[in-house]
């Protein structure tokens, strides 16, 4: 159910609270700027009285009693006996000093807040960014499975920026400018009543043309958020794709792409901003033509003489048009809560997504593994889908066994496997582990006891040492350079520039496919894993690098219970068992040679792979 503006805002100010001291600090000086502020407008129009009615003390006269009707009089008494000096000049000279006084502290004020301001949307901006990222690789995989990764960039990058810009830009306007406007009013109801109460006639007004144009911000803000993500996507894909650009000669093609998306973008948002602009414009425009109609009304008054002197009327427009500038703030603080609004509506969906049960690793919740891993009528159909891919698997993997697993692509070899790690959960049935149910074990526990290399191997823009390492705490070099001479990698790394501290590039572009799928082996070597999970790792190699990555493999199988998925028969014929997998359910299994003398579809892929290639 989506959340509404005040839930949304609520969650949005969590991220301040802790840092209520820096809040509380930017709080105090926006009073203190307000102040300063009205200090040197009510000076300001002292200078009229002391300009053009140069007897001060003449003039300026104790009021007969203190009542609402007279505090401004007072409040011009006690002034003009502040400013006065021996003579006209001095009194000048002492206000014109007593303004710069105040301007001065009031953007001496300005600077240190803007200060506080950007420590505090800094400070938050890295939170929510923290707290997004690390609950998205909690995520499930099967949230990956149905959002791309610019989704994930964008909202971690973008729609943070947007919600803090909403927060550190709105929460201290919303306390500070109200008041700025609650103040100054009080200030013009002491001088003048009836012209005040014309003033507000044009707040109802303007209070409605907000919400409407706010409102329309909001949805048109959330289109442009998606419109981004779009375009995030498409600029992740052709970069982390640029070979495959470049080798099919489709850099137009994305070009074309990224500018249509780009176009979408820049047309979502500027259609925003047509309204989001259009608040200060409104605002200023009614605020001009009240102030028209009050200097016409009261300028009328002044020459008339009733009862309204110059320097009241004055000092009454002096803070009339200091109104209108909080009030244009406050309207940009609508339009810019409803474009955090949109966002937040995307980051809290993340957010609220149920991640999975991870933490520390706790050698204690890690499983025993002394038995067997057993599969029991498993079925299993993907999230959002109603065909099953996997149909009543049954079948006993015993410690130390090598099971491989064969069939056409698309048959739910790999499902299968990413079942025991639980990257996906099972419909019906049961996988057992020495017969616990794997559901009720620590999940990463669980998947302590397994090491995976596939087909598609992982690598990072780091140091061979850090990928070989990767997920150990505190790694021995030695324990390392024994792993890369298992896994056949020394051979090429002590010829690298840096040795094991050679930085190999994204995704290891600086290596060949044999020698990335070999650091992925010395990853799992030092890991030392007792259930090995091996994906197709060697159907992308060439001749000379299967031989070497194979040898490699061995290595890594010995004393391990091992499922593989290979299409090249050659490489499984001395497992324990194959299991042959069609349309996502088991038919037949057995040895190699049984499997043979059942002359029926694993017979049909061996004929396929070792027939004598006719002339």
């Amino acid at each position: 159910m989506p959340l509404s503006p005040l839930q949304l805002y609520q969650r949005m100010l969590r991220y301040i609270v802790p840092y209520l001291g820096l809040l509380i600090s930017s709080l105090s000086l926006s009073i203190l700027i307000v102040l300063f502020d009205a200090v040197s407008l009510w000076f300001s129009a002292s200078l009229v009285k002391t300009l053009f009615i140069p007897d001060l003390h003449a003039q300026a006269s104790m009021p007969p009693a203190l009542s609402v009707a007279t505090v401004n009089e007072y409040l011009k008494f006690w002034t003009y006996h502040f400013i006065a000096r021996k003579s006209v000049f001095d009194t000048l000279k002492f206000v014109c000093l007593a303004m710069a006084s105040a301007f001065l502290l009031k953007n001496a004020g300005t600077y240190i807040k803007s200060l506080v301001i950007t420590k505090l949307n800094l400070a938050i901006t890295r939170d929510m960014r923290n707290d997004v990222f690390s609950h998205s690789l909690q995520l499930p995989v099967t949230y990956y499975d149905r959002n791309n990764s610019g989704r994930v960039i964008s909202l971690v990058l973008n729609d943070v920026s947007n919600i803090n810009a909403s927060i550190t830009g709105t929460f201290d306007n919303l306390l500070t400018e109200p008041f700025r406007v609650l103040f100054f009013i009080g200030v013009l109801l002491l001088i003048n009543i009836k012209l005040s109460l014309i003033v507000f006639i044009v707040f109802p007004v303007l209070g409605y043309l907000i919400t409407v144009i706010s409102r329309t911000v909001r949805r048109r803000s959330k289109r442009m958020l998606e419109k981004l993500e779009g375009l995030v996507n498409i600029l992740y894909e052709a970069v982390s794709g640029i070979r495959i650009v470049k080798m099919f000669n489709m850099h137009e093609v994305e070009t074309g792409r990224f500018k249509t998306e780009n176009s979408r973008f820049v047309r979502q948002s500027f259609g925003s901003t047509v309204f989001s602009a259009l608040s200060s414009p409104l605002t200023e425009t009614l605020g001009v033509l009240v102030a028209v109609i009050l200097l016409w009304y009261g300028g009328r008054q002044v020459l008339a003489g009733k009862g309204f002197s110059a320097e009241d009327f004055v000092r009454f427009l002096f803070f009339l048009f200091m109104i209108f500038k909080p009030l244009k703030t406050l309207s940009g603080v609508a339009n810019s809560l409803q474009s955090g609004f949109a966002a937040a509506e995307r980051v809290f969906a993340i957010l609220d997504t149920p991640r999975e049960p991870l933490g520390k690793l706790n050698p204690q919740t890690v499983p025993a593994f002394t038995r067997q891993i057993r599969f029991a009528g498993v079925s299993f159909t993907y999230p959002g889908t109603e065909s099953e891919v996997l149909h009543d698997i049954s079948l006993t993997i015993r410690k130390g066994d090598v099971l491989a697993i064969v069939g056409s692509s698309g048959g739910g070899k790999s499902t299968l496997l990413d079942l025991l790690p639980r990257f996906y959960e099972i419909s019906r049935g049961v996988i057992s582990l020495d017969d616990t149910d794997i559901r009720s074990m620590d999940l990463v526990g669980l998947r302590h006891l397994f090491g995976i290399v596939s087909q598609e191997t992982t690598l990072f823009n780091d140091t061979v040492f850090n990928n070989i390492a990767y997920g150990v705490e505190r790694p021995d070099e030695k324990k390392v350079i024994e792993a890369a001479t298992a896994a056949f990698a020394w051979e090429f790394i002590e010829k690298m520039p840096q040795g094991l501290h050679t930085i190999i590039g994204e995704r290891g572009v600086m290596l060949s496919g044999g020698q990335r799928q070999r650091l992925a082996i010395a990853r799992a070597l030092l890991k030392n894993p007792p259930v090995l999970i091996l994906d197709e790792a060697t159907s992308a190699l060439d001749t000379e690098s299967e031989r070497s990555v194979q040898h490699a493999i061995n290595n890594l199988m010995r004393n391990r219970t091992v499922l593989v998925v290979a299409h090249r028969l050659s490489t499984i014929q001395h497992a324990t068992s194959i299991v042959v997998l069609d349309n996502g359910a088991i038919i037949e299994q057995g040895s190699h040679e049984e499997l043979l003398r059942l002359n029926k579809k694993y017979k049909y892929f061996y004929d396929i792979q070792f027939a004598p290639v006719k002339s």
